[in-house]
């Protein structure tokens, strides 16, 4: 026993001072500094447990305090064992309702695909009003075209309805401009990056979900960072987190256990669970189309900008380029692989068009390269991407106040913006190739 208290031990240490030099940029976006201190006093933790083991073997005897500590280590790994087992059936890999929103399920090639739990209407948990995989609906003799809109809440919705939400207006735009019934398949998630975006593609596909076209949204503001080298997106305690690649990271590091992670989860159950709900939310109000200018600047929404601005823009930026250009070519040649159009749409960061929020902040365009993200997508796009930017010229009254997702206004805008350049990439209505998997 004490022979393998101490070889675990051991092995804690080494993946705590290996882990920073294989993740380039690390594993969080927000609340590094606590990770990077909380990692350090587990290592400081590891490395006194291991004197402890050590002079235990130079006595050739026990002691109270290596007794505590292995019977502490027991004590966790019997802990660990029992949240991998309500994890892996009820949480994260089912549909209980227990945890937070989201659960996970597996790709054509075994990979994780981040989804919200079920909802009435949508088994796979999408913001939508009829399921996507029950049949299009549309006009009885005319079937409508099948836009797939993949992408994070900025898809999956900040309007208060279908009539001010970007795809579903998008939708509505190209069935006015090609005289064509269009049915949008909003299938958005809160907190999806492009390689999220590219396994829900595949998933749905296999699924046999039909669709005339892929649209992928990226949004500048934190697309870039979602997926990080060396690392995969997964689900615990119904929510989303990174881990390393690396089996003996993710086995062996003692922040990377589904123990800390249900920790963090727990310790910011209140904060989580309003996240999705304020930035996806949808209710039967009507629109809200007023332009509104911006009022007092929250402290929230100041550190939100002030942090995205320093990462995308900033002397120092960090930004996962290979992993957003590797999955931009995958998703375009995925779409194709199903003779399908697709169609990139981008949004930019609130700061760059938001005029007013910026002045307020003293954050100014001559800084840092504030073209660095979107000169990037259009060398990786092909055809050229569908940027959203005009639409949002007006600023602060396209935004919500209390953060950098769209105002019902803004959306309605993008989503006619969006929908006008969608339809004119579009072959002509009966011209179109088969729905995929339809």
């Amino acid at each position: 026993m004490r022979a393998f208290a101490a070889t675990v031990v051991a092995c804690a240490l080494a993946a705590i001072l290996l882990q920073p030099r294989v993740l380039p940029l690390g594993l969080f976006n927000d609340g590094a500094r606590a990770y990077a201190l909380a990692s350090t006093a587990a290592g400081v933790a590891a490395a006194a447990a291991l004197l402890v083991f050590a002079f235990e073997a130079v006595r050739r005897r026990p002691n109270r305090l290596g007794g505590a500590l292995r019977g502490a280590l027991v004590a966790f790994l019997l802990l660990e064992a029992m949240l991998w087992l309500l994890d892996g059936t009820l949480v994260s890999r089912g549909a209980a309702r227990l945890g937070g929103p989201y659960r996970e399920m597996r790709d054509p090639d075994g990979r994780a695909v981040m989804l919200k739990k079920p909802r009435p209407g949508s088994p796979l948990g999408f913001r939508v009003f009829a399921d996507p995989e029950a049949g299009a609906q549309g006009a009885p003799d005319v079937e409508p075209l099948r836009l797939l809109f993949l992408g994070d809440s900025y898809v999956e919705g900040s309007g208060r309805a279908a009539a001010c939400n970007y795809p579903e207006v998008a939708a509505a735009a190209v069935a006015e401009a090609t005289g064509h019934p269009t049915l949008a398949i909003n299938a958005g998630v809160a907190g999806a990056g492009p390689v999220d975006a590219l396994r829900m593609l595949r998933f749905l596909a296999d699924r046999g979900v039909g669709f005339d076209a892929v649209v992928h949204t990226l949004f500048l503001e934190n697309d870039f960072t979602d997926n990080l080298p060396a690392t995969d997106r997964r689900v615990v305690a119904g929510m989303t987190f990174r881990f390393p690649e690396s089996v003996f990271l993710r086995t062996f590091h003692p922040l990377n256990t589904r123990t800390a992670r249900w920790s963090l989860f727990v310790a910011r159950a209140g904060t989580l669970l309003r996240r999705p709900a304020a930035a996806a939310r949808r209710d039967t109000g009507r629109c809200d189309l007023e332009a509104r200018p911006l009022g007092t600047v929250a402290p929230e929404l100041e550190q939100l900008v002030r942090r995205r601005w320093s990462t995308n823009y900033g002397p120092a930026p960090r930004s996962a380029f290979s992993v957003v250009g590797a999955a931009l070519s995958e998703l375009r040649a995925e779409a194709e692989a199903l003779g399908v159009p697709y169609v990139q749409v981008v949004f930019p960061d609130r700061a760059l068009v938001d005029a007013d929020l910026r002045s307020r902040l003293g954050l100014s365009l001559e800084q840092g390269d504030p073209e660095r993200l979107m000169r990037f997508v259009r060398e990786q796009a092909g055809a050229g991407p569908v940027d959203a930017s005009p639409a949002l010229e007006e600023g602060s009254a396209m935004y919500r106040s209390e953060d950098t997702h769209l105002s019902d206004l803004g959306n309605v805008r993008a989503g006619r913006h969006v929908g006008a350049r969608i339809a004119d990439r579009l072959p002509a209505p009966g011209g179109s190739s088969d729905a995929a998997g339809g």
